[in-house]
């Protein structure tokens, strides 16, 4: 595996020399984890960045009332925990392997050094930490002033954009997604997630074949996101 060529992926390493990203990679620790094994709990102390190397791997939180809300799915070349490197705070949210995982943890110590020789690059991870934190306000943003389908509608756009391809004009989800994990992501239950989706299906707004779910008219779906 080249190390440097991994890390190159990672936004706020991509500055640095290929010197130092193998020094980086030298300095990391692989980890091994089975489906449902935990990375980390919510407000444990947080000492060190995850990249993902294989498997998939889910962030999320707990609500006092036993709701689950998903802040994502992660997949290889993926990563997480870089909040880390610049505080030593408590996790915001749990970490979990949806399957059998790889993971190159990078601790905070060995990180500082390289902040030492290179000061860019606190700047460049300020900008990562600063989008995590924009998308966040997105999230309260319409948990607050959206409504079911507007935020099924915005969480099915978002998970294409992101990891799906455009056929045709139309948006195609690669992954699987149970209701649940989709309810999770969506921040509600299995039946209001259900229904919503249901509504989509028929307006012609989204489709599902082998457990696959497309768009075929992504900004159709957009439109419903701004009005709802």
């Amino acid at each position: 595996m080249n190390g440097a060529r991994l890390l190159k992926k990672i936004p706020f390493l991509s500055a640095l020399s290929a010197k130092h990203l193998n020094e980086v990679f030298r300095l990391a620790e692989e980890l091994s984890l089975s489906a449902r094994q935990s990375v980390f709990a919510k407000r444990q102390d947080s000492d060190a960045m995850y990249i993902v190397l294989s498997g998939r791997i889910k962030i999320f939180t707990n609500s006092a009332s036993k709701k689950r809300k998903t802040f994502a799915y992660l997949k290889e070349g993926e990563f997480f925990g870089e909040m880390s490197l610049l505080a030593g705070t408590t996790r915001t949210a749990a970490a979990q392997a949806v399957e059998a995982s790889r993971l190159l943890m990078i601790r905070k110590k060995d990180f500082q050094r390289l902040l030492v020789g290179d000061p860019k690059l606190a700047l460049y991870l300020l900008q990562t930490v600063c989008e995590r934190l924009r998308r966040a306000n997105e999230e309260i943003e319409g948990l607050l002033f959206r409504n079911i389908l507007g935020r099924v509608a915005k969480a099915m756009l978002e998970l294409g954009r992101r990891a799906g391809e455009t056929r045709g004009g139309a948006l195609l989800l690669k992954e699987r997604f149970t209701q649940q994990e989709l309810a999770d992501i969506v921040g509600t239950t299995r039946e209001p997630l259900t229904r919503a989706l249901s509504s989509l299906r028929r307006a012609g707004l989204i489709e599902q074949r082998e457990g696959l779910y497309s768009i075929p008219a992504p900004d159709k779906l957009a439109g419903l996101c701004i009005e709802a």
